[in-house]
C-alpha cells in the first residue's frame, strides 16, 4: 500500500523544528555573549583596571611618568619623581591619605579609581616620537580635584586625633571641598607600614567619610520630619505632650536628661530634638511612609561616588516590632549612614530638595595642559519636594538660633544645623553635627562625626570653625 504524502513530510517538519530550536539556542548564547561584553566594557572594566590585584596595573608605572594630582587651586598633591625609576610623592600625605590613596602594595582612592586616566597618554604617538628622539618622558594625564587643600588641611587639623570624619560639600553642585578621615596613614611610607596598617584594630586604611557606617542618631530626625510633613495632613497642628520619658509597649524612650518639653509640635520637636515626639509620631506616620522617604533620600541605593564607599542602610517594614519602629524614628535601631551620604541629604535640604551626584575630580588634563574631560554638576535625585526642603531648612535654622546647636552661631551668618547623639555598641555615644550656611543662600555643607565622643554638641565647634574658614577666611 503506497504511503501518503503527509507521512513523507513528517521527518522534514521534525528536522525544521529542531533547526529552529538549535538556532534559537545559538541566538540566545550569542546575545548573552554580546550582553556580557557590553557589561564588561561599560561597567566591570574600570573596576578590573583599578583593582590592586590586577598585575597589569603596575606595568605602565615603570615606563610612564604618572600624571600629577592637583587641588582646585593647582597646588600639587601627588607627583612622580624620577629616582632610578619613578616614585610617587605626596605633598600632604596624612591629610589627603584616604582621598588620594596610595600606589604601593596595590592602589586605593583616586590613585586606584582614576588609574587609567593617570597612566593614559594623551597624543600618544607624538609623545613616543619625542621619547625616542629627545628622550622626553611619557607623561600620563593629570587630575584637578574639586578639593581645596586649604580647607582640607584646616579640617584635618580640627579633627586632630579624634576618630571620625569630616565632609565639606558644595550643596548646589555636589563638589567635595574637603573629605577627612582619622585614623589615617602616610602613603609615602605605605610599603614599610603595610603589615602594621592591616593589623591595626582601628582600621586606618578605611575612609570613614565614605565607607564608615554609623547610626545617625538625631540627625535622622531630618528625614523623619520630612516624612511627617509629606504624609501627615495638617502636620503643623500635630502636637504631643512630652514628659521626658515615654513607655511604648515594653520599651521606653527618653529625651536628653529626661527633659520634659511639654506640649510640642514638629518645629519645636526638631529644634529641641525631642525623642518622644518622633517616636510617638510613628503611630500616625507608619512604617511604609518612613520607608518611602528613606528610599527617596537614597538609603539602600548607590550614590555614584567615584571612590570606594558603602551604601547607607535602612531596615523597616510592616514586620518590624515596636522597638525597631520607635528607635528608627530617632536614628537608632538598625539604621546606618555614611558621613558622605549625610552630607548629601543635608545638601538636598539646602538645595531645594535636589540631591546632586557627589564628585571629587573637576577635570582631566593632558600632558600639554589642555583639558580633556570636564565634570559638570549632575542631578542624582529629587530627595525632597521644594516645599518640604524649605520647611525643614527653617526648622534647622531654629536649631541653631534657639535650639540644641546655639554654640554653632556665627555673627552675621545664618546657619541651619542639626545635632545628633548616636548610641552604639562600641562604647560612648558618637557625636554628630550637620549644617549648611548661609541659610538664606547656601554655599557650603559641613558634616562632622566624632566616634565615641559623647553627646552631639561636641562636634559643633569643629563644624562652626570650618564654616568660618570657608565663608570668611577663604573668600566664600
Amino acid at each position: 500500500m503506497p504511503r501518503r504524502r503527509s507521512e513523507f513530510l513528517q521527518p522534514k517538519k521534525f528536522m525544521k523544528n529542531n533547526i529552529k530550536i538549535v538556532f534559537c539556542l545559538y541566538l540566545i548564547l550569542f546575545l548573552s555573549l554580546i550582553a556580557y561584553i557590553i557589561k564588561f566594557t561599560a561597567f566591570d572594566s574600570k573596576k578590573i583596571i583599578s583593582n590592586s590585584y590586577n598585575p597589569r596595573v603596575s606595568i605602565n608605572d615603570e615606563n610612564i611618568k604618572r600624571g600629577s594630582i592637583y587641588d582646585c587651586n593647582k597646588v600639587v598633591l601627588a607627583e612622580s619623581i624620577y629616582n632610578k625609576g619613578y616614585e610617587r610623592k605626596y605633598t600632604y600625605p596624612e591629610a589627603f591619605s584616604h582621598v588620594i590613596g596610595y600606589t604601593e602594595a596595590g592602589k586605593s582612592g583616586i590613585e586606584a579609581n582614576y588609574n587609567f586616566e593617570l597612566d593614559n597618554l594623551n597624543f600618544e604617538i607624538w609623545q613616543r616620537i619625542l621619547n625616542i628622539f629627545k628622550d622626553e618622558p611619557l607623561v600620563g594625564n593629570s587630575l584637578h580635584l574639586t578639593i581645596d587643600s586649604n580647607i582640607q588641611n584646616y579640617a584635618y587639623k580640627k579633627l586632630g586625633k579624634s576618630k571620625g570624619a569630616i565632609v565639606v560639600m558644595e550643596p548646589n553642585t555636589g563638589k567635595i571641598i574637603a573629605m577627612v578621615s582619622y585614623p589615617n596613614f602616610n602613603p609615602n611610607e605605605i610599603g614599610h607600614s603595610w603589615n602594621n596598617l592591616n593589623n591595626d584594630k582601628d582600621s586606618p586604611l578605611i575612609n570613614r567619610a565614605a565607607q564608615g557606617l554609623y547610626p545617625p542618631g538625631s540627625t535622622f530626625k531630618i528625614i523623619t520630619s520630612a516624612s511627617i510633613i509629606d504624609n501627615i495632613e495638617d502636620y503643623k497642628n500635630f502636637t504631643y505632650e512630652c514628659k521626658g520619658i515615654e513607655q511604648f509597649g515594653e520599651d521606653k524612650v527618653r529625651c536628653f536628661n529626661q527633659n520634659a518639653h511639654g506640649k510640642i509640635d514638629l518645629k519645636n520637636a526638631l529644634r529641641l530634638s525631642c525623642n518622644t515626639f518622633f517616636s510617638h509620631s510613628m503611630d500616625k506616620l507608619g512604617t511604609e511612609a518612613l520607608n518611602k522617604t528613606a528610599s527617596e533620600v537614597m538609603f539602600n541605593s548607590p550614590l555614584n561616588f567615584p571612590l570606594e564607599y558603602n551604601k547607607s542602610s535602612f531596615v523597616l517594614n510592616d514586620k518590624s516590632n515596636t522597638q525597631e519602629i520607635i528607635l528608627t524614628a530617632i536614628g537608632q535601631g538598625k539604621t546606618l549612614v555614611t558621613p558622605l551620604h549625610m552630607a548629601m541629604i543635608v545638601s538636598s535640604v539646602a538645595n531645594g530638595g535636589l540631591m546632586m551626584t557627589p564628585y571629587i575630580v573637576d577635570h582631566i588634563e593632558g600632558y600639554n595642559g589642555k583639558t580633556i574631560k570636564k565634570n559638570i554638576p549632575h542631578k542624582l535625585t529629587q530627595a525632597f519636594s521644594p516645599d518640604t526642603s524649605y520647611e525643614i531648612a527653617k526648622y534647622m535654622e531654629d536649631v541653631v538660633t534657639s535650639g540644641t546647636a546655639v554654640d554653632a552661631k556665627i555673627k552675621n551668618i545664618r546657619i541651619a544645623g542639626k545635632t545628633g547623639t548616636a548610641e552604639n555598641s562600641t562604647g560612648k555615644d558618637h557625636s554628630w553635627f550637620v549644617c549648611f550656611a548661609p541659610a538664606d543662600n547656601p554655599k557650603v555643607t559641613v558634616v562632622v562625626i566624632l566616634e565615641n565622643a559623647g553627646k552631639g554638641s561636641y562636634a559643633i565647634p569643629i563644624a562652626r570653625d570650618i564654616l568660618k574658614e570657608v565663608l570668611l577666611n577663604n573668600g566664600g
